[in-house]
């Protein structure tokens, strides 16, 4: 009878709602958005870093480390990247002319900009006093600084959105172009504890998303608390700890793995997390730690996890390292404390910056350096779908377009891949079957699908996506404002 009662219940729940394709890609890291899918395989694909970091701390104000707890953006118009991230000045900040920024505080937020994502400029901003000069690029002041550019809010004055610590809480500020910062008028900060702490925003509710460290009997791990206007916070949930698997390597009663953050990432059909697990090898007694050493000591490796609501976390299989720590005594070697909570997309790579350390994240001053190095894959390239000469093939769940043209980023370079859209009762689209698509033979991280009757797909109402490919990989599907042009292949 409980059999028959849980059958009748999950028969009346209504579909899920279809995934809605406008700014983002649809992205296969997990199932969630499939329906159907036959003899296919997924692969992860760690990044590619550079053998030399991108930025460097070579300021006063920036002490001896650069941090990117922080974002990055492109701009849409100039196509200039704009990086966000965190330096831990030698002194305080001199706030003759800024009273804005805390006196004690020696964490800065700092501002670059690049045309290439590999040469930083650091602009002289003139917006805060540092040794009586204001000709540096501080924009602000908080501990682990996460952005966000927030399209939805229709007050253009909280355009740009950011969390960070500072004094015993996270807090919040807001600005409309990203460098003139307004503080949240909360005495006490807008969520407790402290550290770090990385903003994302769910594209289909428009919440925003807290996930920040807390205190825990499993050490540090990631908890979610998520707001509607960026003022009342919900009570927060753990949603991200280390588990069993993870703490297979342990042999001492001291060590165990643990989440020192994650950043998350959003696609159409859910979220990308990039947790930075933290092997504790080996912790200090009080009186062996140095000047500004910490007495947790090991390495720390950035993974992957996926999640179709931004709450319930899935790890990846196997649990590698998605940006590879280089070799010992190179400046990515000894460990990763955690990477930018965006990504920046070319037409045909994804980067993301990560904060690099020499040593683990025990070593001592001046051996330990930390740095902002990047990580590159293909566009869209955290994941495929492969499928072998036998050929493969997936169903996606209910899509709805809101631009007129299909975009497939695929390698098709040893084999073929075709597309067909289907009504969500099953009957074929008109003229969009897969006998009617030009298939791909190439490698192809943008290729616009075109059928023999055109490249329109219905944006009037939610189909399905059908993708019949064999010796190739598929990475991501999009939606495209422009029509596809014919190809030859």
């Amino acid at each position: 009878m409980a059999v028959a009662v849980l059958l009748a219940r999950a028969a009346a729940a209504p579909p899920p709602a279809p995934i809605e394709l406008n700014d983002l890609p649809l992205l296969f890291a997990d199932n969630a958005s499939l329906a159907v899918q036959s003899r296919v395989v997924r692969t992860i694909h760690p990044a590619r870093t550079r053998p030399a970091p991108v930025l460097v701390s070579d300021r006063p104000w920036e002490g001896s480390r650069a941090y990117v707890y922080g974002s990055v953006e492109r701009d849409d118009v100039s196509g200039e990247i704009r990086l966000w991230y965190m330096s831990r000045a030698a002194r305080a900040v001199g706030t003759n002319r800024t009273p804005s920024l805390r006196t004690n505080g020696y964490d800065l937020t700092l501002y670059a900009t690049s045309r290439d994502g590999v040469s930083f400029v650091k602009p002289a901003l003139g917006l805060h006093s540092f040794d009586g000069s204001s000709a540096n690029n501080i924009v602000f002041d908080l501990h682990s600084p996460s952005v966000l550019r927030d399209q939805r809010d229709p007050d253009p004055a909280r355009r740009y959105k950011m969390l960070g610590y500072q004094g015993g809480a996270y807090r919040s500020a807001t600005s409309p172009d990203g460098l003139h910062w307004t503080r949240d008028s909360s005495k006490n900060g807008v969520l407790a504890h402290s550290d770090t702490i990385t903003l994302a925003q769910d594209p289909r509710t428009g919440e925003y998303l807290a996930y920040h460290k807390r205190p825990d009997p499993k050490g540090r791990s990631v908890w979610l608390a998520r707001s509607r206007d960026f003022i009342v916070w919900s009570e927060p949930d753990r949603v991200f700890a280390a588990d069993e698997w993870d703490d297979a390597w342990v042999a001492a009663p001291d060590q165990r793995t643990e989440v020192y953050n994650m950043s998350v990432i959003p696609h159409a059909g859910g979220f990308l997390g990039f947790p930075a697990m933290f092997r504790r090898i080996h912790v200090l007694a009080k009186n062996e730690v140095a000047a500004e050493q910490s007495s947790h000591d090991g390495p720390l490796d950035i993974q992957l996890a996926t999640s179709a609501d931004g709450r319930v976390w899935r790890r990846t299989v196997p649990r590698l390292a998605i940006i590879p720590r280089g070799a010992p005594g190179t400046f990515d070697g000894g460990a990763m404390l955690g990477v930018s909570n965006s990504a920046v997309h070319t037409e045909t790579e994804t980067w993301m910056y990560y904060t690099a350390i020499t040593t683990g994240h025990g070593g001592t001053i001046p051996l330990k350096q930390l740095t902002i190095g990047r990580a590159e894959w293909r566009r869209h390239g955290y994941v495929s779908l492969d499928a072998g000469p036998e050929g493969g093939r997936i169903e996606t769940r209910a899509v709805r377009f809101e631009r007129p043209s299909l975009v497939i980023n695929a390698d098709a370079s040893r084999g073929r891949l075709r597309v067909a859209l289907v009504e969500l009762d099953g009957r074929a689209v008109i003229g969009r079957t897969l006998a009617d698509c030009t298939p791909l033979e190439s490698d192809a991280p943008r290729w616009a699908v075109r059928w023999k009757s055109g490249t329109d797909v219905p944006t009037d109402r939610p189909v399905r996506v059908i993708i019949e490919f064999s010796g190739a990989r598929l990475f991501s599907v999009e939606a495209s404002r422009e029509a596809a042009r014919p190809r030859a292949n």
